[in-house]
């Protein structure tokens, strides 16, 4: 597995509408590695005042199209990429982690149906603590556990774009971006957490968990 960055000019015009549209940047991502199509997790981060695009990958990527689309395509450094592997190797149970996390925390409805699928409506958790009790259930599930006071809601986002080329299905959602500490409880489960995303929207942004040690950047 690998873990690549690359650095976003946020003063971009096509980087402005992927900020408000992540299907623009859910496609640049597939497109950055060859052969059949594959779901890998990305995000957008902000470190002091650059962004980046995390994305965690089986093989490594070929940036350059979102180099010369959304980055800085004059830069002699455009991304990085690091293998993945032996940070998985260092992890233990009974750690404990910084972690960072956006995710897309929702809620289904049995009693409303949606029309289209036939399935149980969805909803947004809109609330900070609607929102904290969305990662608190899940949390042991993903191998790790959380104390309330030990993590918060630092950023939340609507999006509302079209599929396609703006002629597809309205898509709405909502974002939340979680900072705390965790300890790893079930390892096996932990790995595939992180390897695998949590919850759903992974296509526009959403699941990637990240951790470092205590001082570190999430995305060193």
């Amino acid at each position: 597995m690998y873990l690549s960055r690359i650095a976003l000019n946020a003063k971009r015009r096509k980087t402005m509408q992927a900020f408000t549209s992540p299907q623009l940047l859910h496609g640049a991502v597939e497109q950055s590695f060859k052969g059949s199509r594959r779901r890998n997790l990305w995000r957008i981060d902000w470190l002091s005042d650059v962004c980046y695009l995390l994305v965690l990958s089986t093989e490594q990527p070929d940036f350059t199209h979102i180099a010369e689309q959304f980055g800085y395509p004059d830069s002699e450094r455009q991304w990085e990429t690091r293998d993945y592997d032996p940070l998985l190797e260092r992890l233990r149970a009974g750690q404990v982690w910084r972690f960072r996390l956006c995710a897309n925390p929702i809620r289904s409805s049995s009693r409303e149906k949606d029309e289209s699928s036939g399935r149980g409506k969805v909803f947004a958790h809109v609330t900070q603590e609607q929102q904290k009790q969305w990662l608190l259930s899940r949390a042991e599930t993903c191998g790790f556990t959380l104390e309330d006071s030990v993590f918060n809601v630092v950023h939340t986002q609507w999006y509302k774009f079209r599929k396609g080329k703006g002629s597809g299905r309205e898509v709405k959602l909502r974002t939340a971006t979680f900072e705390g500490a965790l300890t790893i409880s079930e390892l096996d489960h932990f790995k595939q957490a992180l390897l695998t995303g949590i919850g759903r929207a992974k296509a526009y942004g959403c699941g990637l968990l990240t951790i470092a040690h205590c001082g570190g950047s999430y995305n060193e």
